[in-house]
């Protein structure tokens, strides 16, 4: 299986990366050098030439306090990067797994995200 990881210099993506690859396998360990994904030309071109099977989005603004102070940016990597995503491997016809953090999700409803 081709994979695509997405923000594989963090913690999360570097894990995910390191265990596939042990796991036999092919994996395109990405981080914002190798794809800005609050481009959304970039990221169509990027993954209409990747022949991914699945895209893995690990990538996030993390610095909580620099994003009051930055917020278009946090905006557009956590809100616009992954709509870019979801609408590229959409019309690819990709699985996209898109990973966040209990400050997002924190399991208090009872209904889906």
């Amino acid at each position: 299986m081709r994979m695509i990881v997405i923000g594989a210099q963090g913690q999360v993506g570097w894990e995910l990366t390191r265990r596939a690859l042990a796991q036999g396998h092919d994996v395109l360990a990405w981080d914002q050098a190798e794809l800005d994904i609050t481009d959304a030309v970039a990221v169509n071109q990027t993954l209409d030439a990747s022949g991914a099977d699945i895209v893995i989005n690990a990538a996030a603004y993390t610095a909580v306090d620099k994003a009051e102070q930055e917020p278009e940016r946090a905006f557009a990597v956590n809100r616009d990067g992954p709509v870019h995503l979801a609408t590229a491997c959409a019309r690819l016809n990709i699985p996209l797994l898109h990973i966040s953090t209990d400050y997002v999700y924190d399991g208090a409803k009872t209904s889906p995200y």
